[in-house]
């Protein structure tokens, strides 16, 4: 169960993460893009709660994550994953939430467009 939860909550703090640094690799975190980041932390926060994330949201523009730091957050996510195809749906799942995160604001900048891609090729 403890296992269970550390994923849960490695989870939440990795959406919000990466939702943050694709949110703002373009130079510019939109109301758009902060407004369904929010959202989205919120609806993952009902499985458990995770404190440091509304810390993590609230101080967005002061803190700066580097796409290598969520690539080994999300390997070490996908650790805990033993099937190749529940790793599978997780890699798709993030990948789905950052399209999203990209496209929050209206505009699919080229360095989210080079992001996206650079953490799709690390983790196949």
């Amino acid at each position: 169960m403890e296992n269970n939860y550390e994923s849960i909550e490695l989870t939440v703090k990795l959406v919000a993460k990466t939702g943050l640094f694709f949110a703002c690799v373009d130079g510019e975190y939109s109301e758009s893009e902060k407004i369904f980041i929010e959202n989205y932390i919120n609806n993952l926060s009902k499985v458990g709660p995770v404190d440091e994330v509304k810390e993590m949201l609230e101080n967005a523009l002061n803190v700066r994550f580097t796409l290598d730091e969520i690539v080994a957050d999300t390997r070490e996510l996908l650790g805990y994953f033993p099937e190749v195809e529940d790793k599978k749906a997780i890699v798709m799942s993030m990948y789905n939430f950052i399209q999203r995160v990209i496209t929050a604001d209206g505009v699919e900048h080229p360095n989210e467009v080079e992001a996206l891609q650079k953490w799709a090729e690390a983790l196949v």
